[in-house]
C-alpha cells in the first residue's frame, strides 16, 4: 500500500512520524513523508537509507522571541494561536499543495492532528485519511474540557464554545484555502479537522492515562524507531560523570527553553545547587558558553533512553514524548509546564503517583523547583510508584501498532 505521511511542529511533532514511516516501510508499504519542522532541526535524516520518500515543507524558520506566547499568555489556546499565527498559517498554500501531492500519489494519507491543510487536501481529493494525537485533551468526549468534569451538560457547553473559538480563530489562511477548492467551511475543527471519520491514532501509553472510550480511535503506545548508533551510547564526558558519585538529577526543558533561555539556566542551575544534589542540565546553543563544575555537567544534547535511567530524578517541561520517555526510565520527574498539552501530562504524572505537583513555568521559582527536587528524593513512593508504571509500559509497541491498525485499512 502507498502511504503518504503529513507532519508539522517540533522535534517532538516530527520525531514520531520518522519512526512511523520507518514501521511502515519496514511492513511492506511504500511510504512518503512530508514534514515541517518548526525548531529547524534535521530530524528525517534518521530516514536515510530506508526507502522512505522524504520532503520538507518550510523553514529555515530562524529564532524568534516567544513565538508561543508562553510568557505572554497561560492559556493553551493563545499559545497555539500564537504557534500556528507565526510557523503555520505563512505557509498553509505550501502545505497544503504537499498534502494535495501525497493525496493524489497515495492510497491513504496519515497527518498530525494540527496540520489543517491535510484535511483540505484529502477532501478534495477522496483520499482516506488517518489523524494523528500524541495527546488526548484536544478530543471530545476524551477527557473534560477543563482536565476535571464540572457535569455532563456544563462539560458539553464548554466543548461546544471552545470549539466554537478554535474553529473561527486558529486557521484563518487554512480555512481561506479550504473555501477557495469549493469545500464546505468547517462547522467544527475539533470534530471535523481534527478527528477523521477513517481512523484516529492517538500514540500514547494506555498506562499514562486515564480509561479513555472514544469510537474510531485506537491508543498505540508511543512511537519510537530503533536507536541509532550514537543514541545507544553516553559520551566519555557523561560516562565520566555519572561514575564520579550517586546518581545525578537531569534537568531539561526541551525546545521549550529556546525562548527562555537564560531564566531557563538561572532557574535550574540555582535549583539544584539549593537542593544540594548533582546534576546534569541540558542547554540549547543559543544560551551560549556555560560551565559546570564537579557537581554539575552542562551538556546541549543527550541521549534519553540511554541517560535517564541512570538518573535519581527527571526535570522537565511535560512534553508527551519526555513524559514518556522518563516513565519508560522508571525514574521519578518533576514537571514544569510551560504550556500547550504539557500542564495536562503534568497533572497525569502526579495522578499516577510519580511526580509531586506540577510547577507552572510563570510561577517557578529556585526556592520552589528545589524543595520539589529534595520531595521526589527524599519520598521512596515517587521511586516505587514509577518502577510499577514502568512495567505496565513493557512491551509496548506503538509503531507496530499504529502500523497494524493504517495496514487494516487496505483490506477493511
Amino acid at each position: 500500500m502507498r502511504i503518504g505521511l503529513q507532519t508539522w511542529g517540533t522535534e517532538g511533532d516530527v520525531a514520531p512520524f520518522v519512526a512511523l514511516a520507518a514501521g511502515l516501510q519496514g511492513a511492506g508499504h511504500q511510504v512518503t513523508l512530508v514534514h515541517t519542522a518548526v525548531d529547524d532541526g534535521d530530524h528525517a535524516r534518521r530516514l536515510a537509507g530506508t526507502g522512505v520518500t522524504v520532503h520538507r515543507v518550510g523553514g529555515p524558520f530562524g529564532r524568534a522571541v516567544d513565538p508561543y506566547a508562553l510568557t505572554a499568555s497561560s492559556s493553551p489556546t493563545v499559545q497555539l494561536r500564537a504557534l500556528l499565527a507565526r510557523f503555520h498559517e505563512p505557509i498553509a498554500g505550501a502545505l497544503l499543495e504537499a498534502g494535495e501531492a501525497l493525496c493524489r500519489g497515495n492510497d491513504i494519507v496519515v497527518g498530525h492532528m494540527l496540520n489543517r491543510t491535510l484535511h483540505t487536501a484529502a477532501l478534495q481529493h477522496g483520499t482516506p485519511r488517518v489523524s494523528v494525537a500524541f495527546s488526548p485533551q484536544a478530543i471530545p468526549g476524551m477527557l473534560p474540557p477543563l482536565g476535571r468534569s464540572l457535569g455532563g451538560w456544563a462539560d458539553a457547553a464548554l466543548w461546544r464554545l471552545g470549539d466554537a473559538v478554535m474553529t473561527r480563530a486558529l486557521y484563518p489562511v487554512s480555512e481561506r484555502l479550504h473555501r477557495e477548492r469549493g469545500l464546505a467551511p468547517l462547522r467544527s475543527l475539533l470534530t471535523e479537522g481534527f478527528r477523521s471519520p477513517t481512523l484516529n491514532l492517538l500514540a500514547a501509553s494506555a498506562a499514562l492515562m486515564p480509561p479513555l472510550k472514544a469510537p474510531g480511535t485506537v491508543v498505540t503506545g508511543a512511537w519510537r524507531r530503533e536507536q541509532l548508533p550514537e543514541d545507544r551510547v553516553l559520551s566519555e564526558e557523561v560516562s565520566t560523570f555519572l561514575e564520579a558519585g550517586p546518581a545525578p538529577v537531569h534537568l531539561t526543558f526541551g525546545s521549550c527553553a529556546t525562548y527562555g533561555a537564560k531564566e531557563a539556566w538561572d532557574l535550574m542551575r540555582g535549583a539544584v545547587a539549593r537542593a544540594g544534589v548533582r546534576a546534569i542540565v541540558q542547554v540549547g546553543p543559543e544560551l551560549g558558553p556555560v560551565h559546570g563544575h564537579r557537581d554539575l555537567l552542562v551538556l546541549h544534547r543527550a541521549p534519553h533512553d540511554v541517560l535517564f535511567p541512570r538518573c535519581a530524578a527527571v526535570v522537565h517541561h511535560g512534553g508527551a514524548g519526555t513524559a514518556h520517555a522518563v516513565a519508560r526510565a522508571g525514574a521519578p520527574s518533576v514537571v514544569v509546564p510551560h504550556g500547550f498539552d504539557q500542564p495536562w501530562w503534568a497533572r497525569r504524572l502526579h495522578a499516577l503517583g510519580v511526580a509531586p505537583r506540577p510547577i507552572p513555568r510563570r510561577s517557578a521559582t529556585v526556592t520552589a523547583l528545589a524543595a520539589h527536587i529534595r520531595e521526589v528524593l527524599d519520598t521512596p513512593s515517587y521511586s516505587q510508584q514509577v518502577s510499577a508504571l514502568r512495567m505496565r509500559m513493557v512491551g509496548e509497541d506503538g509503531v507496530a501498532t499504529a502500523a497494524e491498525a493504517i495496514g487494516r485499512l487496505a483490506v477493511g
